[in-house]
């Protein structure tokens, strides 16, 4: 039913399946998903974009087409990576547009606005995660993930100069994102309380 993916692409329900993977068009697929849209428009417009032969499935069921998507994101898009809505958002690559791009060009002497419809998206994200800590985009996505410190009488400059640029890197958030951050904020609590009273209690 379905062969093994290759790089340029794999063979589903008796079609021949040719991708085109530049990280512009992978990201435009991100954004896509994102809009509030039909989920079936959704679907259909991002294996257009994927998809340079579109047409040669365009006929399939849309169950089929799904796993076609699905094939596209688990094997060549975000292999081996497991999503999580608990994981702390750092990293937009929209918002983020500018840092990244003034990070490649330091790192690499890549100008990211020529590479569109040529970098390949696989490339691009290995190109990404060899940027050195001296780029903007590794620099801000250090201060966003960086763990607020504990109080005490020593660092209280040091925790006004992190939030204060927490605040100035800070993410836009749909409202969904919001709600799963403020839940999670609320799990640390509690996590933190929880501990608190079972050191308390230990020491009773």
């Amino acid at each position: 039913m379905i062969a093994y993916p290759t790089v340029s692409g794999f063979k589903a329900y008796g079609k021949n399946i040719k991708l085109n993977l530049s990280f512009d068009r992978v990201l435009r697929v991100f954004d896509l998903l994102k809009e509030d849209i039909d989920e079936i428009d959704k679907l259909e417009l991002s294996l257009d974009i994927l998809i340079k032969n579109y047409w040669n499935i365009k006929s399939l069921s849309y169950p089929k087409k799904v796993k076609i998507r699905e094939i596209i994101f688990n094997e060549y898009i975000s292999p081996g990576k497991k999503s999580s809505s608990k994981d702390e958002k750092v990293l937009d690559f929209k918002q983020d547009a500018s840092y990244i791009y003034s990070s490649f060009m330091l790192d690499y002497g890549i100008d990211l606005t020529e590479q569109q419809g040529k970098l390949d998206w696989r490339k691009f994200i290995a190109l990404f995660q060899g940027l050195s800590p001296n780029t903007k985009i590794v620099e801000v996505i250090g201060i966003r993930s960086r763990e607020i410190p504990a109080p005490n009488k020593h660092n209280q400059k040091e925790i006004e100069a992190l939030l204060k640029a927490k605040a100035y890197y800070a993410l836009e958030m749909t409202e969904e994102e919001r709600e799963d951050q403020f839940q999670r904020g609320l799990d640390k609590l509690v996590n933190a309380l929880e501990q608190r009273a079972v050191s308390q209690n230990a020491k009773g």
